[in-house]
């Protein structure tokens, strides 16, 4: 049998649902990766910044738009001990501007 990974990064506080602005205690991806994980049994790993984006909307967009400009990769919390032994991983990102997250490129430059 495959062994899968899920590697996600997603952000809770203010988020557009529906339209409107609410505030999100887990945010939208990481509910896509459980979801994904019910179906697979895959083992997960969520990427997260030492410093995280604030948790007001606006202020999130004007800080991952400088990260984005200056190609910043920030610092991630862990990594996982290897990628080797998965035959697929499923990966989850908001999309930023056409793109991935700046932590994302982080976590691929390590592997």
């Amino acid at each position: 049998m495959a062994k899968k990974l899920i590697a996600y990064y997603s952000r809770a506080g203010e988020n557009y649902v529906s339209g409107t602005l609410k505030m999100l205690t887990v945010g939208n991806t990481e509910v896509a990766a459980g979801i994904i994980k019910e179906f697979t049994g895959a083992d997960i790993f969520k990427i997260e910044q030492t410093k995280p984006y604030s948790k007001g909307y606006n202020d999130c967009i004007e800080e991952a738009k400088a990260d984005q400009q200056s190609n910043a990769r920030p610092t991630l919390l862990s990594y996982p001990d290897s990628i080797d032994e998965y035959d697929v991983i499923y990966l989850g990102f908001p999309n930023y501007w056409s793109t991935m997250p700046m932590a994302v490129f982080t976590f691929f430059r390590v592997f």
